[in-house]
């Protein structure tokens, strides 16, 4: 009843709303008036009731145009487009601001240090506590216990790294801080033997080039030789200042050091669960087939990257060692710090053992030349031994990259970074040029492309 009453009210509040017939002007021709019959007005009838329900329609029409319909493809369009926007003002504004924004990345590098370096450390360290729980707690041991395997694994791994500190405190650090005081003595001897003889060397020099001005370059020295001693006194009084800076720095860096192994040892305590979350993150924001791809991938990077820092780091320790023995066997002073110097320095490709040998051909040079010609050969055939046979069989072809884009990488890391930037620019080189290639190779392959 309650539908029928309000169609009727709709009905004739419509009807009320059409439009009157025009009547015929009365004012020419006569009246005529004429009852209509039954036919005429049911036909009449009709055809208002026709004319009152097309304007009902039309209005459920206008009704029906005027109501809001939710579209999913121009909502993600206006989404995408919003996101475009603000990325766009963001980008702006790092760009206006870029002073601002580079000393806040620095403050925020430097807060978070600790942890960088624990990631550092842990990602290092992973595959020895990988090789400890399964080679020896598990299968030579036969624990069962999944915690307790890890747990030993870490403990293990850590006492290994703590016994070679302690080693190189004890052994190592003590005779390269003999050899630098005894090369400081040697250089001043040295330095002080050239002046005395100083007449001599004149004499020496005037006799096979008697072109040289040396009353010139003799007064020259004179009058910078107490410059020099001014110098070097004031270089001695500002070192107390500058031992104080010095001690304050290293007790610093000790404190990041202890707290980036504490860090790094949660890491590797809880690297099984730090794994679940990112893959239960990276599937939960991607489809899956990407998912696991984007995983897959990962995976590959992590292989390349601990592959080239484990593999070179036992490679220069293998060369630190061999270079040590050499000196050892051809009489050559200052061993130790001279090894320790090119075992470091090979951690950075193609050029580390260059680089390393740098230091001991100029102190051999200020003690020894002869000696210095012995090192320079020495140093040509321990670097073809481990360019040829010991890199090889240790790293193989764990970067895959050309030597162009290795030196691209110690280039590059070597601006931002320093030495350690030269050691961990080819790595990252690697993993990039590994990604950019999957991903060049997978739209190739949907254009059905080859490149040959």
């Amino acid at each position: 009843m309650l539908k029928k009453v309000k169609w009727k009210d709709r009905f004739y509040s419509a009807r009320q709303k059409l439009p009157a017939k025009k009547k015929e002007s009365l004012e020419y021709g006569p009246i005529e008036i004429r009852m209509l019959s039954e036919e005429e007005v049911s036909r009449e009838e009709e055809k208002s009731d026709h004319a009152l329900i097309e304007e009902l329609n039309g209005s459920e029409e206008e009704r029906d145009e005027h109501k809001f319909e939710s579209n999913k493809k121009y909502f993600t369009i206006s989404v995408y487009a919003l996101i475009t926007i603000m990325a766009a003002a963001l980008f702006v504004c790092l760009i206006a601001n870029f002073g601002e924004v580079k000393l806040w990345l620095k403050g925020l590098a430097g807060i978070l240090s600790p942890f960088l370096a624990a990631f550092l450390i842990a990602f290092i360290l992973n595959p020895l506590v990988n090789w400890l729980e399964i080679h020896l707690f598990q299968k030579l041991l036969h624990m069962q216990k999944p915690k307790l395997r890890v747990a030993l694994s870490i403990v293990t791994t850590y006492i290994l790294l703590l016994g070679i500190i302690i080693v190189g405190m004890i052994y190592v650090i003590p005779q390269i801080t003999d050899s630098i005081v005894s090369v400081a003595g040697d250089v001043t001897v040295q330095l002080n033997e050239i002046y005395e003889k100083r007449f001599t060397y004149g004499s020496m020099l005037q006799e096979y080039f008697p072109e040289i001005d040396l009353k010139f370059i003799a007064d020259k020295i004179e009058e910078m030789w107490p410059t020099l001693l001014s110098a070097m006194t004031n270089l001695t009084k500002d070192l107390v200042p500058k031992v104080i800076g010095m001690t304050v720095s290293v007790a610093k860096l000790a404190i990041n050091i202890l707290l980036s192994i504490a860090i790094s040892v949660y890491m590797l305590f809880d690297r099984r669960k730090l794994l679940k979350m990112g893959t239960q993150v990276v599937y939960a924001a991607l489809p899956t087939a990407r998912a696991k791809l984007f995983c897959v991938r990962m995976r590959e990077c992590s292989r390349i990257f601990s592959g080239f820092v484990s593999g070179k780091a036992l490679d220069s320790l293998i060369i630190g060692i061999i270079c040590f023995i050499a000196t050892s066997l051809l009489d050559l002073e200052y061993a130790v710090l001279i090894s320790v110097i090119v075992g470091i320095t090979n951690m950075i490709p193609y050029f580390g053992p260059f680089i390393g040998a740098v230091p001991g051909v100029v102190l051999y040079l200020c003690i020894k030349p002869v000696d210095a010609v012995v090192f320079v050969i020495m140093i040509f055939v321990l670097q073809q031994f481990d360019g040829w046979v010991l890199g090889p069989k240790i790293l193989g072809d764990s970067t895959g990259l050309s030597p162009l884009w290795v030196i691209f990488g110690i280039t590059v890391g070597g601006a931002y970074g320093g030495v350690v930037g030269m050691f961990l620019g080819v790595p990252m080189v690697a993993v990039a040029a590994y990604l950019l290639n999957q991903a060049v190779s997978g739209v190739l392959k949907k254009k059905r492309i080859d490149v040959s």
